[in-house]
């Protein structure tokens, strides 16, 4: 497959400081092989997608974050890799633990992901796993684990991670939102829109994609009947990235 446009694009997309809160990095579900997407304002432009891959690798992208080095890291959701894009191209940074479903970083530039096997012949959704790649010393270790039974057995590993904080959110609508402290679920707030991913502005407010092509922003979870749409398109939007 050849690449739409090249790596410069990404990176001076997600670098420029002078764009709007209305422009984003998203990912498209249905898009093989996976295809980074810019959404500036009403223009879409594809500008990367991946390449040639080894065979223990799945060609797709379910989520992605930035890192504090101005690189990107991906996930494909079907295998247990996690990526990262810089100006080398693709490198894989880390292998290993359950299928890797979201990537998250947190402000001290620590890497996250949640990991969440495929249940197998109806059976219901396994425990959910959150990981952490420490940036001082590389060092991976599990954070967390928790049981989908407090969570209405409805996560698919949509969270994300402020100053270590983890929280996470169900896919189903309405969607809710936890906090979790030491692995228990507390309920913050509910939404009426299922969640693919989630991203914290505050504490109190966020931005969600759900997974169908709408990304929303609730400004207070206390009124989250007031969300409005800050993006919308015809492809399934499963994750993004605002750009700074």
């Amino acid at each position: 497959m050849n690449r739409l446009l090249s790596l410069t694009a990404i990176l001076f997309v997600y670098l420029s400081a002078s764009v709007s809160a209305q422009n984003f990095l998203v990912v498209d579900q249905n898009a093989w092989p996976g295809k980074l997407i810019s959404i500036r304002g009403n223009n879409t432009t594809h500008v990367w997608q991946r390449g040639p891959l080894n065979d223990r690798l799945v060609a797709k992208i379910q989520s992605l974050t930035s890192q504090n080095d101005g690189s990107i890291a991906f996930v494909s959701g079907l295998d247990r890799s996690i990526i990262t894009l810089g100006p080398g191209g693709e490198g894989e940074l880390h292998q290993g633990g359950y299928l890797a479903r979201q990537v998250r970083t947190d402000e001290n530039g620590d890497l996250y992901w949640s990991g969440l096997e495929t249940p197998q012949n109806e059976n219901p959704l396994p425990d959910g796993f959150i990981y952490r790649r420490r940036a001082v010393d590389g060092q991976v270790e599990t954070v967390l684990t928790f049981s989908q039974s407090l969570v209405e057995r409805d996560w698919w590993g949509a969270f994300d991670v402020r100053g270590g904080q983890i929280f996470v959110a169900t896919a189903k609508t309405p969607a809710k939102i936890y906090r979790l402290d030491n692995s228990i679920p507390t309920l913050i707030a509910t939404v009426p829109f299922p969640i693919s991913s989630i991203r914290f502005e505050s504490s109190n407010s966020i931005l969600a994609a759900d997974g169908r092509g709408r990304i929303y922003r609730v400004a207070d979870l206390q009124q989250p009947q007031q969300a409005e749409v800050v993006v919308q398109r015809e492809f399934p939007i499963v994750d993004f990235l605002r750009v700074p």
